[in-house]
């Protein structure tokens, strides 16, 4: 009776692991880059005729065989489920290839775990079963970790808060298994079958929905950000254009003087007055280039930002110099526009308004070639901290994640940056590949 339980035991648990390692490789190819989106109905008949697939080869089929079936299977699921363009062929086979190699790594760990403290099982199927809970288990947090990283966060910005939380519940809940399945050998009854199976059961389910809750709350933070930079954009676009008619009802006055203006040159100039005359002239024209709104690009957004960020440096003396070529920003969105430009130029003031001398910011936008250079220097007495290859911000209580913010957003057009401070110019230099 012992025998049979565990066998019926090894065989739920065995379909149980296989839809959860099903699970972790569609968790994977659903958070990466996707342009294909069907009915749940049709996720789910893919995610079980997987699942079939893989539980097939690992049956009938040797390791290696089994293992080549995977890869094909899940690029096969991932082309015509997620995303069809060629590059994430290799993306979906280098993650199984990882995942495998993963997964012997820690089989070995494991075995020397059960040998060092000396963690015995019934059987040798019974220590196979929970050799292939842990692998799963920790598989999840390997993908959850592969997403991270394939975003390109950078490591410096996961907290130990965030890596105990990819790692605490994994580690908890390979040990309960562990402990749970080593105790088969004393006694088992049906009740017993049972019991195990929905522990094993509610800690994958447990594990599962943490991990959702963990995505949920990512995008949840990511929506804030992403909504922060809308209001920033919807702020500077109405002083903009509040600016713009501001300065049209001030013209409307200025035009309705007109006249009595250029009369009173007329009569400078006829009493001989010729330098006074010239000086008025001069008046005018400066009193007419302050109700002009400067045109730097064709792109609206750019030139908002930039009007709203020269307004912002005139208020501290700075001199912004700006030249933009003829470049065609039309592929790179709005917001993240709004998120490289704003928070370039608002350290670029922030470090220049406390300059001793040469209060100066100089922005440069052209194309070379086939890519969109973008140089931006300013002057900053005061030198940058700077950890490893970052620059952090001095100012109080302030982590420096504007860089960072425009790092990330340039990741997602294949840009690069390149930061450097030297003789009290701080110097940053981005370019992006023309899509």
């Amino acid at each position: 009776m012992l025998n049979d339980s565990i066998t019926i035991l090894e065989q739920i648990i065995s379909i149980v692991l296989g839809l959860f390692s099903t699970y972790i490789i569609f968790y994977f190819m659903s958070s990466l880059k996707r342009n294909l989106y069907y009915k749940k109905y049709v996720y789910v008949f893919g995610y079980i005729a997987f699942t079939v697939v893989i539980i097939l080869a690992g049956t009938f089929c040797g390791q290696f065989a089994g293992f080549l079936i995977n890869i094909v299977a899940a690029v096969i699921a991932g082309h015509f489920l997620y995303n069809n363009k060629k590059i994430y062929i290799f993306y979906y086979g280098i993650f199984i290839v990882l995942l495998g190699c993963f997964q012997i790594v820690v089989s070995y760990l494991f075995n020397i775990l059960c040998q060092q403290f000396n963690i015995n099982f019934y059987s040798v199927n019974t220590f196979i079963i929970t050799n292939s809970v842990v692998i799963q288990l920790a598989n999840l947090s390997a993908a959850r970790l592969g997403i991270v990283f394939y975003r390109r966060k950078k490591l410096e910005m996961i907290t130990t808060v965030q890596l105990l939380n990819f790692l605490v519940l994994p580690v908890f809940s390979m040990f309960y298994s562990t402990t749970l399945l080593m105790y088969i050998q004393t006694y088992m009854s049906l009740e017993d079958i049972i019991l195990i199976i929905v522990n094993i059961i509610s800690i994958i389910a447990l594990n599962v929905y943490i991990t959702n809750v963990f995505e949920a709350v990512s995008n949840n933070n990511k929506l804030k950000n992403e909504l922060m930079l809308y209001d920033e954009q919807a702020k500077m676009q109405y002083e903009y254009y509040n600016n713009l008619e501001s300065k049209y009802k001030s013209s409307r006055k200025i035009i309705h003087d007109i006249k009595n203006h250029m009369q009173t040159i007329e009569e400078l100039y006829e009493q001989r007055e010729n330098e006074e005359a010239k000086n008025y002239a001069e008046d005018m024209y400066k009193m007419f280039d302050r109700f002009v709104q400067k045109y730097y690009t064709s792109n609206r957004v750019l030139n908002i930002i930039i009007n709203d960020k020269l307004s912002k440096a005139e208020q501290f003396n700075i001199n912004m110099n700006c030249k933009i070529g003829d470049v065609d920003l039309d592929f790179i969105k709005d917001i993240d526009l709004t998120t490289v430009f704003s928070n370039l130029l608002d350290n670029a003031i922030d470090g220049a308004k406390n300059a001793s001398e040469d209060k100066s910011i100089f922005l440069k936008v052209d194309r070379f070639n086939d890519f969109i250079v973008i140089n931006l220097s300013n002057r900053a007495d005061r030198e940058p901290i700077k950890v490893k290859e970052n620059f952090k911000s001095t100012k109080k209580n302030h982590k420096g994640l504007g860089l960072e913010n425009v790092r990330m957003t340039l990741n997602k057009y294949e840009g690069n940056m390149r930061i450097d401070y030297k003789d009290k110019v701080f110097k940053v230099n981005i370019v992006i590949p023309v899509s």
